[in-house]
């Protein structure tokens, strides 16, 4: 007998699954590092020396405002100024100073200053930093260190006349860290750099999950409901979210999250990884239909077709599964902890209350084919869950099976009977 396996209620909730894990990653990637290139006006630095905000001024700032305008240069960079040709890099000083300044609409680099240095409210006074990924500019012939905070200097010289640049190596895998993050960083298209691409993957892995070809149900079908697969994904969809992108947020990166606060990040993984855990039981439940033919039954999920020949089959029982003793007492340990904590919410009672009261109705069948096999057809209010599943019962009835109306008790989880 041929049967489609539903393979393709694996493959969409994979896709969901991966694009949501790749994407969230991708993200909040923070870009390791950035080289900021500030024009520098010396004649002015030199004369806001003497300017304070508290009316007193150093009698350090006061020398350094009477030197010469060279030996001023000098001290300042500590001499650390490489010449570049002029004829080669005029045009990069000169979209550089343009950006600086504030003329974003002339500048190639218009977009590469931070956000907050174009936000009118924010803006400094003078010059701001242009950004650049490290592999953009030959910051390492130019002099500059690769560690957080370190300077270096350019300059060009051209009809008289030379300009200055400042260039700042900002290392974002050390100063971005749990809740905190430098004042000013690279524009978001830099410092983010796959945020993006991470967006794509999601709506790419969405796609995926909508779109996959998938059988559609039949009026006679002993099957799941189509509506209740989607709720599931959607409950999955809600837990696995905030506990898997929450540890980046907290980090500040996706890089930073196995770096900084890692005890933070592994406890809330452990928390997704249990909801990445309902994707494959939802793939194998909206896959699951059971098929009848007047020899056997046939269970129909992604893993294949099992069938299970009516002479096999001694005896069917009615059995109702709780949750193990262990897990009532677990949430019961819980709401007492919380009572004694003090809290007034009701939701650990409530847990605890539906952890001890949840149980849900199926069918044991048993015979020659080892294992008893377990069909859950209602939940945990008494509501049949597996549409048509009176069929099963008639078709048993007819071959010959006793059914025990009588609800036998079983203790376990349904996804793992």
């Amino acid at each position: 007998m041929a049967i489609a396996s539903g393979i393709n209620e694996l493959w969409r909730r994979m896709a969901l699954l991966l694009g949501i894990l790749m994407g969230l990653a991708m993200f909040f990637y923070v870009a390791p590092a950035m080289v900021s290139v500030t024009a520098v006006d010396w004649a002015q630095e030199q004369t806001d020396e003497l300017k304070s905000s508290s009316g007193m001024v150093s009698s350090e700032r006061k020398r350094l405002s009477q030197l010469p305008l060279n030996e001023y240069i000098q001290e300042k960079t500590g001499g650390r100024i490489v010449a570049l040709n002029a004829g080669q890099w005029r045009d990069f000083f000169t979209q550089v100073q343009l950006a600086g300044s504030g003329q974003y609409e002339k500048s190639v680099y218009g977009n590469r200053v931070s956000e907050a240095d174009t936000d009118d409210f924010w803006r400094p006074g003078g010059l701001v930093a242009v950004y650049f990924k490290p592999d953009e500019i030959p910051w390492v012939d130019w002099g500059l260190l690769p560690e957080d905070g370190q300077t270096g200097y350019i300059s060009i010289s051209a009809a008289g006349q030379t300009a200055y640049l400042e260039l700042r190596y900002h290392d974002y895998s050390s100063t971005v860290g749990p809740m905190s993050s430098p004042y000013r960083v690279a524009p978001g298209w830099l410092f983010h750099p796959y945020r993006t691409s991470g967006m794509a993957v999601m709506a790419a892995g969405l796609l995926l999950y909508l779109f996959l070809p998938r059988r559609k149900n039949q009026p006679q079908d002993i099957a799941y409901s189509a509506g209740s697969g989607l709720a599931a994904d959607l409950a999955a969809v809600i837990l696995l979210t905030p506990f898997y992108g929450l540890p980046f947020l907290i980090n500040g990166g996706a890089l930073q999250a196995v770096t900084g606060w890692w005890p933070i990040t592994a406890a809330m993984w452990l928390l997704a990884a249990i909801a990445a855990m309902l994707f494959y039981y939802n793939a194998w439940s909206s896959s699951f239909r059971i098929e009848l033919t007047p020899e056997a039954l046939y269970l129909v999920s992604f893993k294949g077709v099992r069938a299970y020949s009516f002479n096999e089959i001694s005896a069917a029982e009615v059995v109702t599964l709780r949750n193990p003793g262990w897990f009532r007492k677990l949430f019961l340990g819980f709401a007492l902890l919380s009572l004694l904590g003090g809290r007034s919410s009701p939701q650990p009672a409530g847990s605890a209350l539906l952890a001890a009261t949840a149980s849900y109705g199926g069918l044991e069948i048993k015979g020659r084919m080892g294992k008893p096999l377990y069909i859950w057809f209602t939940d945990q209010h008494g509501s049949v869950i597996i549409n048509n599943f009176d069929r099963v019962t008639e078709a048993l009835a007819v071959s010959g099976v006793h059914i025990v109306q009588e609800a036998r008790e079983v203790e376990g989880f349904s996804m793992f009977m």
